[in-house]
């Protein structure tokens, strides 16, 4: 046994004199791209300093050409300095690499070090190339690069980028001053416009970037004067989403301590400029995305929580140690103007009813009762931690992101507010999206039938809560970009209309994100980056309409950009006919063609040929949820009014022409639904035509 630790010590001190002995090779910055082929990236070696400059969001980088033999070494060692808020990737490009990867083979080199190690990957003998690459998103930046080395060191190891050592954030005031004397009904009322700043969620699960995690999603580093525009623009309160799931220490769910430092600064600018401040809680659906799940599972920085029996038990350690720590770093420093969020968007993120729970599914009634175990938790958590947290206003969020379909459902008493210590301090919050939520998902035409769904919405809080003098807060939502603007405004209006009735105590916070250009989302009504904003007119219409005014639109502007549709009646709906043998065969589209084109109520006719027995015909629709609806589930197509067929759950053809009957109501219903579809067996769908 001697003989070996002696061996093992031995192999040990040979393989550190060993890399003593092999010195580093310093690799000519010479070879580096002085500029590369569009221009938008360069290098001057006098001074190092590398320039970004383009406007375009990908990423841009220059050619260091290396081509040498590395079997000696292990590692790469870049010596930097940033000279900004970004810093920047190097990608390894080695000679016969059968697992050559850009993102694999790319390291973050960020702004608050500045030096990296890089491991040479295991297996490969030569060195193709280097890249100097920019982050995504950002346009124009510098750094300065200092020397790249080629080393043996004894322990080849990345350089950790979330290594930390400093204490935990801790608010040490003994007491503070907080108004006892306010109502969570006033206080809501006070809270005038609300504006969401996501730049503290920004998460990627591709690249590591510790504490320069804002530019993955075209975010600057936070800074007062952003928070001083949004208030001077007239916001009264700001919406912070934390992702700190994303910086996390230990398997005890340490938030690292520069994380939550860079989370008090903005807070305190924005109650600085006297604003609200809501700090939410952890957002549930990350675990719906696999990479995520890959990361956390991997990487100790990385976790989640979903409200499924499954995840139930690590969830709740995992909550508690989260609100435990903002609790303690924000107690009595901070009056009223602060206020906690229990959750973002709290879902079952494995099960098909995610964004939209039922009350006749056995799993959501689960889930409704594990989030209040979630909610109930969170509070208590909060609570305990006494001081000012002891009567801070909380806002508690519903299943299934509180949307308009949870609700209807809160009516049957799935969703209570907890229990708490302290009478009038807990507001349920929900979100809302009246058109949809996202670019690639709204509708962009303002229907009656949404129009009907908000004043059913507002119906469900008096006798949920406006009956018992609880406020309402709707803490994220509204419209993206792609929806036409004065569609938009005319849905906010509608929304706030009804949100500043009498006996009603309710506010909005205004989504945003980064995506300005519409690429993906299309949110941003404001950019960090060249700090402009966007459709002022509908932000004014926000501001105005919460304090109970309406923002003046000129003629010209409205008369601009206000939709003219043309009708369809008597126009086939068809480009050709449709051949529709068996089921599976089907002709749809959607129902956003039928808004506004059409009267109030209307026939559709059909006609058809037939081309074998038993001709069938199937009228069926998406609902805005995602439910397939027909005759065996619905009402509306279950007591179809059918000429030239007879409804046996569907349509059997019985005439050449089949016209059916849209009333009012049912009109309305097709207004709101994704898509329309007609299908069947042995027919041919010749025209279908909108007739009065």
């Amino acid at each position: 046994m001697k003989k070996i630790t002696l061996f093992i010590i031995a192999t040990f001190i040979g393989a550190a004199v060993f890399a003593q002995n092999v010195k580093p090779y310093k690799i000519d910055l010479d070879h580096l791209e002085k500029v590369n082929d569009d221009k938008s990236m360069s290098f001057d070696k006098a001074s190092g300093i590398v320039t970004i400059d383009r406007d375009y969001d990908n990423q841009t980088s220059l050619g260091l050409w290396v081509h040498e033999d590395i079997t000696k070494y292990n590692i790469i060692r870049i010596k930097y300095q940033t000279l900004g808020d970004f810093g920047f990737h190097v990608n390894t490009s080695y000679e016969n690499d059968p697992t050559s990867d850009w993102w694999g083979d790319s390291t973050y080199c960020p702004t608050y070090l500045t030096e990296m190690v890089i491991p040479i990957k295991a297996g490969v003998t030569r060195l193709g190339d280097l890249y100097i690459a920019s982050v995504n998103n950002i346009h124009a930046y510098k750094f300065r690069i200092d020397e790249i080395t080629l080393e043996n060191v004894s322990n080849p190891q990345l350089t950790d980028i979330a290594a930390c050592d400093e204490p935990p954030l801790i608010d040490t005031a003994s007491s503070g001053k907080f108004n006892d004397s306010i109502s969570a009904w006033d206080f809501v009322n006070g809270l005038g416009a609300g504006f969401q700043y996501g730049v503290l969620h920004s998460i990627s699960v591709w690249q590591e970037f510790g504490l320069d995690f804002y530019h993955w999603c075209g975010d600057v580093k936070p800074k007062k004067e952003i928070i001083q525009l949004i208030k001077n623009r007239g916001f009264k309160t700001i919406r912070l989403q934390v992702g700190s799931y994303a910086h996390l220490l230990d398997d005890d769910y340490t938030i690292d301590p520069r994380f939550m430092k860079v989370v008090k600064d903005v807070v305190d600018w924005a109650i600085e400029e006297d604003m609200y401040v809501i700090l939410c809680g952890p957002l549930a659906e990350m675990l719906q995305d696999e990479a995520f799940r890959k990361k956390a599972a991997e990487s100790v920085h990385y976790a989640g929580f979903s409200v499924s029996e499954n995840e139930k038990k690590e969830s709740l350690k995992f909550l508690k140690a989260i609100w435990l720590q903002y609790a303690k770093a924000f107690n009595n420093s901070y009056d009223e103007h602060l206020i906690f969020e229990t959750l973002n968007e709290p879902i079952d993120c494995f099960h098909e009813h995610a964004w939209f729970p039922r009350s006749d599914c056995a799993v959501c009634k689960k889930d409704f009762a594990i989030l209040k175990e979630y909610n109930q938790l969170i509070v208590d958590t909060i609570r305990s931690t006494g001081g000012n947290n002891a009567k801070r206003f909380i806002m508690v969020e519903g299943l299934g992101a509180g949307n308009l379909n949870y609700i209807t459902i809160a009516n049957k008493n799935t969703f209570t507010l907890p229990k708490d210590k302290v009478k009038d301090r807990l507001i349920p919050t929900f979100h809302y999206y009246p058109m949809g939520s996202g670019m690639a998902f709204s509708k962009k035409i303002y229907t009656q039938n949404v129009k009907i769904s908000t004043q059913e919405m507002f119906k469900s809080f008096d006798k949920l809560y406006f009956s018992k003098h609880i406020p309402v807060y709707m803490s994220e939502g509204l419209h993206d970009r792609s929806i036409p603007i004065m569609e938009r405004i005319n849905c906010l209006k509608d929304f706030m209309a009804e949100a500043k009735k009498p006996g009603r105590s309710c506010n909005m916070a205004m989504i945003n994100d980064n995506d300005y250009q519409g690429r993906w989302t299309f949110f941003s009504v404001f950019s960090s980056q060249y700090l402009k904003w966007y459709d002022d007119e509908y932000v004014d219409t926000l501001i105005y309409a919460s304090e109970g005014k309406e923002y003046p639109l000129s003629e010209d502007f409205v008369k601009k950009n206000t939709l003219k549709i043309e009708s369809i009646v008597g126009k086939n709906l068809l480009t050709e006919p449709v051949e529709i043998k068996e089921w599976g065969d089907s002709f749809s589209f959607s129902s956003e063609l039928l808004i506004r084109s059409t009267p109030a109520k209307y026939k559709l006719v059909c006609e058809i040929e037939t081309t074998g027995p038993d001709p069938i015909l199937e009228f069926a629709y998406i609902d805005s949820t995602g439910k397939w609806c027909n005759g065996s589930n619905t009402a509306y197509l279950k007591n179809l009014k059918v000429k030239g067929g007879t409804v046996e759950g569907n349509i059997k053809v019985k005439s050449e022409t089949v016209e059916i009957t849209i009333n009012e109501k049912f009109a309305g219903e097709l207004e709101g639904t994704n898509e329309i579809f007609f299908q069947g067996q042995n027919i041919i769908l010749k025209s279908v035509k909108v007739v009065e």
